[in-house]
């Protein structure tokens, strides 16, 4: 709930309110939100099953260009059948981010979709989503068409809604004709409306021109309509990566007004709270990351049960049905060499692209707190056996003592000379603990550090008498049995780019090997940044493919403008 109450009064500071009297149709004024729009820049538009199709993703808001409104983007590859195939989670750093899509081998030959989107424009259905068609070929497969039809279909003539024109954003080859095995250079020019010269963030992709295989039917399927939404359903991914769920009873009933808490096991200790809403629901903003993380939930009683929302919005609600895939005789005799070379490059066992090395990656380490009255790194202290020895021995304030079969601790605060009256705050490797018996349980041997402050201490919604802050060696969280109140689980925050495309060096005649370089995907890059000169130079050298080549540069400007730019190269003997 403080979540949401955050969120409202940021929109309130960031939109421009527009009221409009109109009352023709409902009587109500109408709310200008800030909508966000999202760029999806692929390497290629078809490609074969086994393949990797990567993307960059570009998000901003015309409102508030100044402003990252989403931290995080959602992408997924959408079958014509309406199934969502493939989804990641993209982590948005200046309003961009990257990634790859591994097609399945057992992907049937068609048409598919692209369709990326943010938390909030989920409020505004998914006309506001970007769309893309692609086509994607199972050559172990056969394909078998509608041949009836053909006269009536018209190759599809895509254009997205772009910030800016092109003229701002230029793409120049060194040269128009290139030799196969030859160096290119290409120049990438941004300006401003008014002449000045702007810095960016650009992905960049050279790739062999198609034949088309999308074709239109001529029917209207309600592309860009969106809906308004009267009520914010969906909180924006605003600084951070939102979690957000239901607690229901055991009957299955809304339990509101309660409170909840997430905390994550680790070096560092970190405490979340919220309140659930008249429905149940509660919202958590999670610092922005990529990978798994492991989460420890605290509900309100060990009877009440919480569920996590879906994130994605797994295909579309209203399915497009104007289009079609479809093969002339130019496509498949493109298709047909383009997999002869495919397969001759794999029995050369030569591949341009590889899976990065995994890194591993550091844990937070920070706290919540100020820094402790009292630290203790009990290896500097003779052993002693338990926990209870410790504290009694060397931190006086701390009381802990056992009452009927239990444990309890106190803690003493030595500005006022009396203990504190609220429950202290017991923390285990990062996690909120109330079972005072369990933590007197600790192996000794396991126990790396304690964090004493005796004074009470407010933190967002908590009161805590004092806090206690222990951590083991291995700050896993391992060393006390979960509660009946809580849920361990690992929450899957952004997806990390997996994959890296190489590109080969013919500079010197020892690179000139005789084994064929037949890649379509001349060049790749997610992350080309123009300086304060406003150009950028890219180079990279053709292979033994001939014919016509896309260049293609999309990219977000310093001031929010989403932009993009074509341009040809032609490689021959």
């Amino acid at each position: 709930m403080l979540l949401k109450i955050k969120i409202i009064i940021l929109i309130s500071l960031l939109i421009l309110l527009k009221s409009n009297l109109s009352g023709q149709n409902t009587g109500k004024p109408s709310i200008l939100c800030p909508q966000e729009k999202i760029e999806v820049h692929l390497s290629q538009e078809s490609c074969f099953t086994g393949e990797v199709l990567w993307f960059k993703t570009f998000c901003t808001s015309s409102m508030i260009p100044w402003e990252q409104f989403s931290t995080l983007a959602f992408i997924e590859l959408v079958s014509s059948e309406n199934n969502s195939i493939l989804r990641k989670k993209v982590l948005l750093k200046h309003g961009t981010g990257s990634g790859e899509f591994e097609i399945p081998d057992n992907l049937p030959t068609g048409l598919y979709y692209i369709i990326s989107y943010t938390n909030w424009m989920k409020n505004f259905g998914e006309g506001s989503f970007f769309r893309k068609e692609i086509s994607i070929i199972n050559p172990d497969r056969k394909y078998t068409y509608p041949g009836s039809i053909r006269d009536s279909l018209k190759p599809v003539i895509y254009s997205h809604d772009i910030a800016a024109g092109t003229d701002l954003l230029k793409v120049i080859p060194d040269k128009k004709k290139y030799s196969t095995r030859d160096h290119v250079t290409l120049t990438i020019s941004l300006k401003g409306i008014s002449g000045e010269k702007l810095s960016g963030d650009f992905s960049v992709s050279v790739c062999r021109k198609e034949p088309e295989m999308i074709y239109s039917l001529g029917k209207n399927n309600k592309e860009g309509i969106l809906s308004i939404s009267e009520n914010i359903e969906y909180l924006p991914d605003y600084k951070g990566i939102r979690m957000s769920g239901k607690l229901v009873d055991p009957l299955g009933n809304a339990v509101s007004n309660a409170s909840i808490t997430v905390s994550t096991p680790g070096p560092g200790t970190d405490l979340k709270g919220c309140v659930t809403d008249d429905s149940g629901v509660f919202n958590f903003l999670l610092k922005p990351g990529e990978g798994e993380q492991e989460m420890v939930v605290i509900l309100p009683g060990s009877e009440t049960k919480s569920s996590l929302e879906e994130s994605f919005w797994n295909g579309f609600r209203d399915p497009p049905d104007n289009l079609r895939f479809s093969l002339d005789q130019q496509a498949v005799s493109y298709l047909k060499e383009k997999f002869i070379n495919y397969q001759v490059q794999a029995r050369f066992k030569k591949s341009y692209s590889i899976k990065k090395p995994q890194i591993k990656t550091k844990k937070d380490s920070s706290v919540f707190y100020t820094k402790p009255y009292d630290l203790l790194e009990l290896k500097n202290y003779i052993n002693l056996d338990s926990l209870r020895e410790y504290l009694y021995e060397l931190v006086p304030s701390v009381k802990f003592s056992g009452r009927k079969g239990g444990a309890e601790i106190m803690i003493f605060d030595p500005v006022t000379m009396s203990y504190l009256e609220d429950k202290p705050g017991i923390f285990i490797d990062g996690i909120l603990y109330d079972s005072f018996a369990e933590i007197a349980k600790i192996p000794i041997r396991e126990i790396d550090r304690i964090a004493i402050i005796p004074a009470t201490y407010y933190c967002k919604d908590f009161t805590f008498g004092g806090i206690i802050d222990i951590h083991t060696k291995k700050s896993d969280f391992n060393s006390v049995p979960l509660l009946p109140n809580m849920n361990r689980f690992i929450y899957p925050m952004a997806d990390v780019s997996e994959w890296k495309i190489l590109s080969p060096d013919y500079s010197t005649p020892a690179s000139q090997i005789r084994i064929p370089d037949f890649r379509y995907l001349l060049y790749w890059d997610p992350s080309v940044s123009a300086e304060k000169s406003g150009e950028a130079v890219v180079q990279f050298y053709t292979g033994d493919i001939k014919g016509k080549f896309i260049v293609k540069v999309v990219g977000i400007s310093d001031k929010g403008e989403i932009l993009q730019a074509e341009n040809e190269i032609y490689i021959d003997d």
